[in-house]
């Protein structure tokens, strides 16, 4: 049965409705959009009691509805008034409201219109003839992606804390020579690069590096992300500037080296820091003195530089792709970071770490041994970033709390299977008719992803989506088939 109203036992007269009326205030909060009357009724008939239905019927309506209430979704038309005003509607709406989802309604769900909404920041879509629960299933969907929102935006705060706290979790060999070196580095004031895979916990060990001061507090510690530095703005960011040095200067600032004169500079991810600024940088590096823009006076500084890469900074500079001087001067001390992959014994007390920490009042999980068993044998391309993502999942999405292999995301449920799998195979002999069922299997699957990602036009969340499968998970099997221009 659809939305449209065609039945008359969708509509219940007002006496009936405020009869049935209920405490509304722990109910997720939507607000649909339309112009139609009829929608607003056959939606609060069949919906009224699971959700907190606020009205507006145009774009303007829901502008006033945003700015005067907190929603947790919006049900927008996307034909009203004229054909493009809810497209429109959509950024402003965000603009209003960043956290609310929207899931456009609309009667012409051809591709474009829905690649349109998606790319302007639409949620997700469902057909305007849905029934009931498909209009249930789409909400239910989205809560949970909201909800894992906020606790990934919750979380930040916690990891902020623990970074702050400067702890350093595991037991494995790697860990422990880690802390070792941070001993006798802690007692030299020569620059220290950091390396490690991406999501390894780099700037963790780098504020570890900080020395203590008699009446407890930590020197400072100043962290520069060197990618996103400009050379067209570097100057005044990490040098400062005067009052009127130049259009918009209207008082005198102070840059990163000056905020971290007595301390230290981080320069996370230093391999991406553009040639010109590399030149600038070693210039300051070797004077211990900045000179603000727009001033003739050096500034005499004392600060220790860290630096943290995910690259070989020593082939990059053979290469060409990196500032020799700069590498021979930041390359004194070197402390290297293994992989998770790498410290499977470390696992269980980052799980347990985490779940203390990203509990945020929620009852506090624990792993049971043989999901940290199969937990173990992920390879964690994301490292420990990547293991802290999947306890936020966890909370997420399980009502347990003693957290099952059922209760993981499908990728570790497929590294299971691939591992069972290979130890079958083994087990076998690897018999040619045991490939032979693989390669057909294989051949069906990427053919199939073929089909999927050229109807899709490769709109990997969509695919996704349609066909149950975690993001991460599709993404590596279209990278793996070569299915290509696979979206990120």
């Amino acid at each position: 049965m659809g939305i449209r109203v065609q039945n008359a036992q969708w509509i219940h007269d007002n006496r009936r409705e405020n009869a049935t009326m209920i405490v509304k205030n722990n109910l997720p909060k939507v607000l649909i959009v339309d112009d139609d009357k009829n929608i607003h009724l056959a939606l609060k008939s069949v919906l009224g009691n699971e959700y907190d239905l606020k009205s507006a019927y145009n774009s303007d309506e829901a502008k006033v509805v945003l700015k005067n209430n907190y929603v947790d979704l919006v049900l927008l038309d996307m034909e009203m008034r004229n054909e493009r005003e809810g497209l429109d509607a959509i950024p402003k709406i965000l603009e209003i409201q960043g956290d609310a989802l929207i899931i456009f309604f609309s009667g012409n769900t051809g591709f474009e219109n829905v690649r349109s909404a998606m790319k302007s920041g639409a949620y997700d879509y469902v057909p305007k003839d849905s029934g009931p629960d498909e209009l249930r299933h789409v909400f239910s969907k989205a809560l949970q992606h909201r909800k894992l929102k906020i606790l990934n935006k919750q979380s930040q705060n916690e990891l902020k804390r623990v970074y702050k706290n400067h702890v350093l979790i595991g037991v494995s060999p790697g860990i422990e020579k880690i802390r070792k070196q941070i001993e006798r580095a802690r007692l030299s004031p020569a620059p220290v690069v950091i390396y490690g895979e991406t999501g390894t916990g780099k700037e963790v060990i780098a504020r570890l590096l900080r020395k203590t001061f008699a009446d407890g507090t930590m020197e400072p510690f100043v962290a520069v992300d060197a990618g996103t530095i400009q050379s067209t703005v570097s100057e005044s960011v990490l040098f400062g500037y005067e009052k009127g040095a130049f259009t918009g200067a209207e008082k005198t600032t102070r840059g990163f080296f000056e905020e971290a004169d007595g301390g230290c500079i981080y320069f996370d991810e230093l391999a991406n820091m553009p040639i010109e600024i590399q030149n600038k940088l070693l210039r300051v590096i070797q004077e211990k003195e900045v000179l603000r823009i727009g001033s003739s006076k050096p500034i005499s500084l004392d600060f220790r530089v860290i630096c943290a890469t995910n690259q070989d900074l020593e082939s990059m500079a053979k290469l060409g792709k990196f500032k020799d001087d700069l590498f021979q001067r930041l390359n004194v001390l070197q402390i290297q970071i293994p992989p998770l992959r790498a410290r499977p014994e470390d696992i269980p007390l980052l799980l347990e770490h985490y779940a203390d920490t990203l509990a945020n009042g929620l009852p506090k999980i624990s792993f049971l041994p043989e999901t940290i068993s199969l937990i173990q044998k992920y390879p964690f391309p994301g490292n420990v970033r990547e293991l802290v993502n999947l306890v936020l999942y966890v909370y997420s999405m399980s009502e347990e709390t003693s957290i099952s292999p059922l209760d993981l995301p499908p990728k570790f449920q497929q590294t299971a299977n691939e591992t069972h799998s290979k130890q079958y195979s083994a087990d076998m002999g690897d018999s040619d008719s045991e490939k032979n069922f693989y390669k057909r299997v294989e051949g069906f699957e990427k053919a199939f992803l073929e089909q999927e990602y050229k109807r899709l036009e490769g709109n990997v969340s969509k695919i996704a989506v349609e066909l149950g499968m975690d993001r991460s998970y599709l993404h590596t099997k279209l990278k793996n088939y070569r299915i290509h221009q696979a979206r990120k």
